[in-house]
């Protein structure tokens, strides 16, 4: 899987989601406590499905960047969780990146 000399890495849309959710929080566009569009809102914005969003946004109250609550909403929990959010998701795609081109080379070496 490669093209132009690097290596690609395909990430689940919602994970991305995720991922941009929490920088837009770590850059200050949410502030703690506020609240941020609901899930069919988010859908539209992203062209993506409300399950899609549902588990983007799982992923961001487990890491306890945002608050969701029924029947209220979802709000930004913690700055400073997204900002951990973002440096972990770093690290995943960097070792995925790693593992794909070792196989790579691995199957190369192998021909």
């Amino acid at each position: 899987m490669e093209s132009n000399g690097h290596s690609s890495i395909h990430i689940a849309r919602y994970i991305t989601i995720a991922m941009d959710l929490a920088e837009r929080i770590a850059q200050g566009e949410y502030k703690e406590g506020q609240k941020i569009s609901g899930r069919s809102t988010l859908a539209g914005l992203y062209n993506v499905s409300p399950e899609t969003i549902r588990r983007a946004l799982s992923l961001l109250q487990e890491a306890e960047v945002v608050k969701v609550v029924p029947g209220a909403g979802v709000f930004v929990n913690s700055v400073a969780a997204a900002r951990d959010y973002l440096a972990e998701s770093s690290q995943y795609k960097v070792i995925k990146e790693m593992q794909e081109r070792l196989n790579h080379l691995i199957l190369e070496r192998n021909r």
